[in-house]
């Protein structure tokens, strides 16, 4: 029998006689969960912030969730993915629902590319010279599913998959978001799911989101997320690189061609007759275009002070915004002749404050571009962001924060973490695994493989890959530090064994982790997508491979810089950032093999520098305390009794 909020404990939910075992078969009670929800309970109620890093086995999700029903206060979580979202959301939370009747509104919010837009569908419905038939018959039936959809959430139309580019005419930006001057403003499906979260008294929602927000309430135009109490940010490692993509700014190709296509679109039915403004975006396009030629003759990636002096470039730079002037100067004129126009003028006028931004850097960022066969991207990003994230937390003023994930910690220290978000006077706790590593788990350290940078350790490495795949009839991951080494070693594997091969980029990440669980005897071989955030319990996975230590190239542009920045400050950027930052990586990949108290497997780390190199001691105690073997008559012995 459910019981309310205020006539419970911790200790009488998650305990061993506590309600959730009612509802979970087999539930076994954890010290280290009680203790994290403990913790979580004292931050919620005396106003204090923690870093909790709760290792694999623990059920952190229940830990912070129950005190979150227990409390008073309006709570939002935060995850890294939305994966972990759509799983607190749909399963977590309801079943703690039927153990407490707190009476709690709970809601999910998603970002808004993840909401079918009701106005963009039916416009580019009617509009056939848009659509091919298919195209044409899939906008009608999107169109009937949003009559009857209550979310609005674009995962439940199963016709077109989430990543297809054709959710583009099916949704909105806030770029293109006509807000309160749209047609179907009350059947927005953004809106109420918004108002929904305004209700709620827990609220889960991604980092992305959270940033999203923070950017809005910053620059004066309103805000996404409610006021809360109390925030919860779950699979918290993450927080530092996504902090970093919305603190800087952007400027793509892709950009770019969207804003010309929707003036043009708007021209045609708010401004028909002035045909110049089509004449404008075509010499806006052609600029864009051969700019994009003109920086394919340079490195694929890099700073752009390198590059920001090359004649090519220059003469480029002066065609874009002589074209961009012309096109200014005809928009202007005719901007007052409805919403559309006026909006695409107002970006128009965003891109070019961009541009201006990204060639004239402030001190402590960093410009930088890539590109590929098909588009740019220019990058304005900071070197460091902790005090723009310290900054953000004290300006929202909650009455308590706290960051948690299986992986914060490097040799036992928080310090990466904590640095990087500027959280240097925050309490750090760490939580052990319940998991009987000795038992369950094999680490096997071959010591005869060459160094990764030879030429030969490919081969090497896929010969001692396919021993371990045939000793336990597949069941494996391969995880890659990257897709050269990934597609070399799926093409030499698959001359070696028999077993069904599933390759990152053949399928969509969910499509492929769909059919290895459906698949007897398969293997996966993945890069960084991979290494976390896939969780398969039982025999599906006995054996996890990683090719090589997880470091980060130093080649990428900000991280240079702030390496550099490191090393000037009087810092060693190797040890406090490089080395820390792979092992955090490393206990994610390392974390695929044992989900489960009934798992068993082995991993393989095929680095020698664990063991040649001063580093790799530490590294290496940063893992789950599994037995270690260098002997791979061993590991097969051990591969036959799982």
């Amino acid at each position: 029998m459910a019981k309310t909020a205020k006539e419970l404990t911790i200790q009488q939910v998650l305990g061993a006689e506590g309600i959730i075992a009612e509802f979970i078969p087999g539930f076994q009670p954890r010290d280290s969960q009680l203790s994290m929800a403990e913790l979580v309970e004292q931050a919620i109620q005396q106003h204090q912030n923690y870093a909790v890093e709760a290792s694999t086995g623990i059920g952190k999700s229940f830990a912070y969730l129950v005190p979150a029903f227990l409390s008073d206060s309006k709570i939002a979580v935060s995850t890294g993915t939305k994966n972990l979202q759509d799983q607190l959301f749909v399963k977590d939370i309801p079943l703690i629902s039927k153990t407490i009747l707190s009476g709690k509104k709970v809601a999910l919010l998603k970002g808004r590319s993840n909401y079918a837009c009701p106005h963009r569908i039916n416009k580019y419905r009617l509009q056939k010279r848009f659509q091919t038939r298919n195209m044409a018959v899939l906008f009608d039936a999107l169109s009937q599913w949003c009559q009857s959809s209550r979310t609005g959430d674009i995962v439940e139309f199963a016709d077109i998959p989430e990543n297809d580019s054709l959710w583009f005419y099916a949704t909105s930006t806030a770029d293109n978001c006509l807000g309160g001057d749209c047609p179907e403003f009350n059947e927005c499906f953004v809106l109420k799911a918004r108002r929904r979260a305004q209700e709620a008294d827990i609220l889960v929602i991604n980092h992305h989101l959270f940033f999203s927000d923070q950017s809005l309430r910053q620059e004066g135009f309103g805000e996404l997320l409610p006021d809360i109490d109390v925030l919860i940010f779950d699979e918290a490692h993450q927080l530092p690189d996504i902090a970093a993509h919305f603190f800087s700014l952007s400027l793509s190709k892709r950009q770019i061609d969207l804003l010309l296509r929707d003036i043009i679109e708007a021209q045609v039915t708010e401004a028909r007759e002035n045909k110049e403004i089509q004449e404008c975006c075509q010499q806006l396009q052609k600029a864009v275009d051969d700019f994009r030629l003109l920086i394919g003759d340079f490195s694929s990636r890099g700073e752009w002070k390198h590059i920001q002096h090359a004649p090519r470039i220059k003469e480029g730079l002066q065609q874009f915004e002589a074209a961009y002037w012309q096109l200014h100067d005809q928009l202007e004129v005719i901007k007052a002749r409805g919403k559309d126009l006026s909006s695409c003028f107002n970006r128009l006028q965003s891109m070019h404050q961009t541009m201006k931004e990204f060639l004239h850097p402030e001190d402590g960022l960093v410009s930088w571009y890539e590109w590929n066969e098909r588009s740019f991207r220019l990058m304005l990003s900071p070197i460091d962001i902790s005090q723009q994230f310290s900054s953000q937390l004290q300006q929202n003023d909650y009455q308590a924060v706290l960051f948690t994930s299986a992986t914060l910690s490097a040799d036992g220290s928080f310090d990466y973490f904590t640095h990087r978000l500027g959280l240097d006077s925050i309490e750090c706790v760490s939580y052990a695994s319940p998991f009987d590593y000795q038992s369950q788990a094999l680490l096997f350290l071959p010591e005869n493989l060459p160094d990764p940078s030879d030429d030969q350790f490919a081969a090497d490495f896929i010969e001692i890959c396919a021993a371990l795949i045939r000793a336990t009839q597949g069941n494996c991951f391969i995880l890659f530090t990257s897709y050269r080494m990934l597609s070399l070693g799926a093409r030499l594997l698959e001359r070696k064994i028999s077993n069904p091969l599933f390759v990152q980029g053949e399928k969509q990440r969910s499509e492929l982790i769909q059919a290895y669980m459906e698949t007897p005897d398969a293997v996966l071989l993945g890069t960084s997508s991979f290494w976390e955030g896939v969780d398969v319990k039982g025999d599906k996975l006995k054996l996890v491979i990683i090719d090589k230590l997880p470091f980060k190239s130093p080649g990428d542009p900000v991280y240079k810089q702030r390496l550099n920045y490191i090393n000037k400050q009087g810092g060693n950027a190797f040890m406090d950032v490089q080395v820390p930052e792979a092992t955090i990586a490393l206990r994610q990949g390392v974390g695929r093999l044992i989900r489960d108290v009934a798992d068993h497997g082995i991993v393989m780390i095929a680095d020698n520098r664990l063991y040649t190199k001063s580093y790799g001691p530490k590294m290496l105690s940063s893992l789950p305390p599994m037995k270690r073997t260098s002997n791979l008559s061993e590991v097969i012995e051990f591969a036959r009794e799982i």
